[in-house]
């Protein structure tokens, strides 16, 4: 499998996460690239049997999709785990290099580094990595923009984006940060949180892309 294929998959994926219904249009801005590209690859995916097209969902991943699609989230999630914890990269380092090598790597390769490591059951940002021939199921999954009650919580995972890491990085926040959510606003679409005596109004962009776990007071 080509790594634009790949990357195609998991586009699909992680818009799966957020989108109830996943369009071309959706797949081309997440991939910068034109439609007609988006439109030849869809075709290519369903003629593998990748992925099915459904009036309701619009794309998802069949089994043998998500298969293929978990095996690139453990490679690239191990690959991650060892560039931090061995080679010293910062977290925000990591994912484009990860990027590269997750298509390169043999399986062999994978399954050695992650006996090496242990097994690590998360990566640098708080990613489920699946365990061999198993479905990628992730465990911090619900998004600060996914909560309605006012409380104490927990970062527990943040999208793997580098200019999110930079923001967070900024303000201080990070995976395993606790704070206490504050205030949500329906109509700014705002977040506001308090941590270490600060106080920071978090746009819904950016909530959607923090997975938080309450905390038990």
């Amino acid at each position: 499998m080509t790594p634009n294929k790949e990357d195609y998959l998991k586009c699909i994926h992680e818009l799966g996460e957020h989108q109830e219904k996943i369009s071309n249009k959706q797949i081309a801005e997440h991939m910068t690239v034109s439609a007609p590209a988006v439109s030849e690859m869809i075709k290519k995916m369903i003629a593998e049997e990748l992925i099915v097209k459904d009036k309701k969902l619009g794309y998802y991943l069949t089994q043998k999709g998500l298969l293929l699609v978990s095996e690139l989230y453990r490679k690239h999630r191990l690959i991650e785990v060892f560039l931090v914890n061995h080679l010293h990269y910062s977290v925000d380092e990591i994912h484009q290099e990860a990027e590269v090598l997750e298509h390169t790597v043999s399986t062999t390769f994978v399954d050695r580094l992650d006996e090496n490591l242990r097994f690590p059951p998360f990566c640098p940002h708080g990613g489920t990595i699946p365990k061999k021939g198993e479905l990628l199921v992730e465990i911090n999954h619900i998004t600060l923009a996914q909560i309605h009650d006012l409380g104490h919580y927990r970062i527990s995972r943040v999208h793997d984006e580098f200019m999110l890491l930079k923001y967070l990085e900024e303000q201080g926040l990070g995976i395993n940060c606790d704070f206490e959510l504050v205030q949500i606003d329906d109509y700014a679409q705002t977040y506001t949180i308090s941590y270490q005596s600060k106080s920071l109004a978090i746009p819904n962009n950016i909530a959607r892309q923090i997975y938080v776990s309450q905390i038990t007071q």
